[in-house]
């Protein structure tokens, strides 16, 4: 269990840090990469800075789980938890309004899915 949880730990805390480092310094190329209009992607002036407030919570929540011991983690993987369904729900609905590519939609579903996979599992242990 606790090597289990140890190698998940560390793989989504590192993943976290370099999609938010990326998002940090390059927050046109990844909103285009994940699906935001062309256009939004490149003319819009407060597109930046939510990326980069995103991209500081994604380091803040990765930094979380890498120095989080297993027995403490329950309460980080439900802010984590908490965190991608509110993402989910913010891209479903740039979705519905025709802001994002369906491919946005997708992958917030499969991280979303993912998440909640690994977090259920974790927290029946």
């Amino acid at each position: 269990m606790s090597s289990d949880w140890d190698t998940a730990r560390k793989t989504v805390g590192t993943l976290s840090i370099w999609i938010g480092t990326t998002a940090l310094f390059a927050p046109r190329w990844i909103a285009g990469s994940l699906g935001v209009r062309p256009d939004a992607a490149r003319d819009d002036v407060a597109l930046p800075l939510l990326v980069r407030l995103g991209a500081a919570r994604n380091i803040a929540m990765g930094a979380a789980l890498l120095v989080t011991p297993a027995p403490e983690a329950r309460r980080t993987t439900e802010v984590t938890l908490l965190l991608t369904a509110l993402d989910a729900a913010a891209v479903w609905t740039a979705r519905a309004t025709g802001d994002v590519r369906p491919r946005s939609a997708v992958l917030s579903g499969v991280v979303l899915a993912l998440s909640s996979y690994g977090a259920a599992r974790w927290h029946r242990r």
